[in-house]
């Protein structure tokens, strides 16, 4: 190892902790400086995150790439985004398996509940992109859940989001996280307390682009509690 990389990696962890780390050695700069550093760890997680997902199942396709691309742009304008395309591009040709877990820990000491769901809809949409989401890809994801301390109900409630093998009101229950047998006024319950953990206000630790992200999980509560309560009335 070179001294450019150990003093990258001691830079990096010093004021990034494990992303940064990542991103001294393998970049070989020091993006964190303590100024916006939480914001840039979160959105550096995206594409550490999203690399380690697109290689789950054993195949890197440019649809999945293209994805991640085209949700920066969206996300954060051109300017913001070349740079990370450029992290991304050097990030997709490591390896990066052995340092999910810290990147998780990171994570989950630096914000919220909120803006780690946020992380779980970004990494199901990267897998979806391609028009079929993998049994290892779904691994890994649960995996990453776990390490960010989001419980089955969440995963299950985002991962219903994507998935072409949930149709109509199964898909709809799911996401509001009820049995089929709820009664109006368990739905209404949990569409309550799911409006209150997904409103984009909740979110932490994270740059004004990103909020604009929850506003689709929480439409998708809204759309579902309309179409259960239908049914139920």
């Amino acid at each position: 190892m070179t001294l450019g990389k150990l003093v990258g990696i001691g830079a990096g962890f010093w004021w990034g902790g494990p992303i940064g780390a990542i991103i001294g050695y393998y970049i070989g700069k020091n993006l964190f400086t303590g100024n916006n550093d939480r914001e840039k760890a979160y959105e550096i997680s995206l594409l550490i995150l999203a690399s380690l997902v697109i290689k789950a199942d054993g195949k890197v396709l440019k649809v999945e790439l293209n994805y991640v691309k085209s949700f920066f742009t969206k996300t954060f304008g051109n300017t913001k985004s070349k740079k990370y395309f450029e992290i991304f591009n050097t990030l997709n040709k490591q390896e990066l398996s052995s340092k999910l877990r810290g990147v998780c820990l990171q994570l989950t000491n630096s914000v919220n509940h909120a803006s780690r769901l946020q992380i779980i809809h970004f990494l199901f949409g990267v897998a979806a992109s391609d028009n079929e989401i993998h049994q290892d890809e779904v691994y890994l994801i649960n995996k990453i859940a776990n390490y960010l301390n989001i419980n089955d109900y969440d995963f299950h409630s985002i991962y219903a989001m994507f998935s072409k093998n949930e149709n109509g009101l199964e898909r709809y229950y799911k996401i509001l996280e009820v049995e089929k047998e709820a009664s109006i006024d368990e739905v209404k319950k949990s569409y309550r307390k799911l409006v209150m953990k997904y409103h984009p206000d909740k979110l932490q630790g994270v740059s004004d682009d990103i909020v604009k992200l929850a506003n689709e999980k929480f439409l998708a509560i809204q759309e579902a509690y309309e179409k259960v309560s239908q049914k139920i009335s």
